[in-house]
């Protein structure tokens, strides 16, 4: 019932009635049948013939014309889920740092198909065979009521293996579940960490790993497959007793005497076959619902994570950068502790300190990213206003920015509107006209790596120019630089009205900063913490 808050009222009501108009379709051949039996040989004539043929055309031309109408409502419920669902998710994972790149891409593609497969689509097509099941049901009963419910209730038995081993398949469905996850995960490692494992010479360890893992994943496929073939097979004796068996009852009863025509008789068998059809896919369905149950907790528990909503707040006319008191810990380390500062516009401050200090983790609070322990961080205006988001007024410049794939001119708007000129104009200010050809068209691959690490990093802070960002955090930016470029765009920043907190091993003496700060200065490496 979760997955109906996710659907518009009028899109659930088109397709319920699309389902209810294609009821019928199972009852063209029991209806065809009992017209033929019902055509006496002396009374066969031309006109008779052509009458049949046009009952058939009529039958047949209605029910397929229901069946395509609701194929289309069908489609369009899925097209509208589909739509709704990965649009949740998307916001949901967006800023989501508990789950990994990978699994984010995952949860989109592989979990999302496999919802569709095994769930979404799965329950549309068990409410289609309920409605024909219903109507096939009244039709069967419509022509002798007591038969009719002998005909239907041994017809009922078939799902019974199924409820039997209900919890055989549940175990073995999400075994394979696991095991699917597991090798998709360990594939992605073993090709994205090939060159690791060549030159560590542990290819022939991994590609065993990675054999061993894919053989458990195709055992817990197999398992998987042959508990439902167990279930299927054990259906057959039932077909017996809801066929064959209710058909000798209405050959007694007619020998009894009881007002119970042949044709009658024959169009009640035909209809009960049809009813194996819609039983049968049900039960399909039912073991795909089964199996799905821990990619649809998955998907759940994110769409109903309130706490994983992202927020973009714009504060007017910053004035001051406040950290108070901020501490943080990593593991059984004290990265820094009652680190306060305080820093009007503009102000320029370098942070240094060793790799793994915690410059970055400071960088990473003051942008929003993640939280601190203790402490409170936040911007003032000019009228001393207090805002503890601010997301908008900020700039996040990081060593290993990122480039879709797509033209520098797409890359550096990002879908937002910037003139060229505007474009070229910083372009030329970072020294980048000069060293790419037609450089607004220049297609970036594969996250940018086919320009150098420093040109990436240049685009990177033309990014952050042309949104004229208030406070401007710059993590370790000239590593990937030469010295001249490295102190171009350390001038840029430094030129520029701003906030502007850097992060670096060391000082460049031809920068002026106003304040130097040593993080060491604000921890105690071995203080240990429950």
């Amino acid at each position: 019932m979760k997955i109906l808050k996710y659907i518009k009222k009028n899109v659930l009501i088109y397709f319920l009635i699309g389902m209810l108009l294609n009821s019928g379709l199972m009852l063209i051949k029991p209806l065809l049948l009992e017209r033929l039996l019902n055509i006496r040989e002396e009374h066969l004539t031309t006109d008779t013939i052509l009458s049949f043929i046009v009952y058939g055309l009529i039958l047949h031309l209605i029910f397929y014309s229901t069946m395509l109408l609701a194929n289309f409502v069908s489609n369009n419920l899925q097209r509208h889920l589909q739509i709704r669902l990965k649009s949740q998710l998307m916001k949901r994972l967006f800023l989501k740092d508990s789950i990994m790149y990978d699994e984010k891409v995952s949860i989109l593609t592989q979990d999302m198909e496999l919802l569709y497969d095994r769930f979404l689509l799965p329950v549309d097509i068990m409410i289609g065979k309920a409605f024909m099941l219903c109507t096939t049901i009244v039709f069967i009963l419509w022509h002798n009521f007591w038969l009719g419910l002998f005909f239907v209730a041994f017809s009922f038995l078939r799902p019974l293996p199924q409820f039997l081993m209900n919890r055989h398949l549940q175990d073995s469905g999400a075994a394979f579940s696991k095991k699917q996850k597991q090798f998709h995960r360990s594939v992605g490692d073993f090709f994205k960490g090939a060159n690791t494992f060549y030159f560590y010479g542990a290819s022939k360890e991994k590609l065993s790993l990675l054999e061993n893992i894919n053989e458990e994943y195709e055992n817990a496929r197999w398992k998987n497959e042959w508990t439902s073939n167990i279930v299927f097979f054990l259906n057959g004796p039932l077909v017996f007793f809801s066929q064959v068996l209710p058909l000798a009852v209405g050959l007694f009863l007619q020998k009894q005497g009881v007002e119970l025509t042949t044709a009658s008789l024959i169009a009640m068998y035909i209809a009960t076959m049809n009813l194996s059809g819609p039983i049968q896919s049900i039960m399909y369905s039912i073991s795909d619902i089964q199996r799905s149950s821990d990619v649809r907790n998955k998907l759940y528990s994110l769409l109903e994570d309130p706490g994983s909503e992202y927020t973009y707040f714009t504060a007017d006319s910053v004035a001051e950068l406040v950290l108070e008191n901020i501490s943080k810990n990593s593991e059984e380390r004290v990265l820094f502790k009652n680190f306060s500062l305080n820093l009007s516009m503009p102000s320029k401050v370098l942070i240094k300190g060793a790799s793994g200090s915690g410059k970055s983790t400071l960088l990473r609070i003051i942008a929003g990213v993640i939280s601190a322990d203790n402490g409170r961080v936040f911007v003032r205006n000019n009228q001393g206003e207090e805002f503890f988001e601010y997301q908008g007024n900020i700039a996040y410049i990081s060593q290993h920015p990122f480039f879709s794939h797509g033209s520098i001119r797409d890359n550096l708007t990002l879908g937002q509107n910037f003139p060229d000129n505007k474009l070229l104009y910083f372009l030329d200010q970072v020294g980048l006209t000069n060293e790419i050809p037609a450089i607004l068209d220049y297609q970036l691959e594969n996250n940018g790596e086919n320009i150098s690490g420093g040109q990436r990093l240049r685009l990177e802070l033309v990014r952050c120019l042309l949104r004229k960002k208030d406070i401007v955090l710059a993590d370790e930016i000239t590593a990937a630089l030469d010295f001249q470029n490295a102190r171009r765009v350390r001038q840029i920043l430094s030129d520029l009205p701003i906030i502007l907190i850097e992060v670096a091993h060391h000082i460049d003496p031809e920068i002026s900063y106003d304040q130097v700060i040593d993080i060491d200065d604000f921890k105690d490496t071995f203080t240990k913490y429950e």
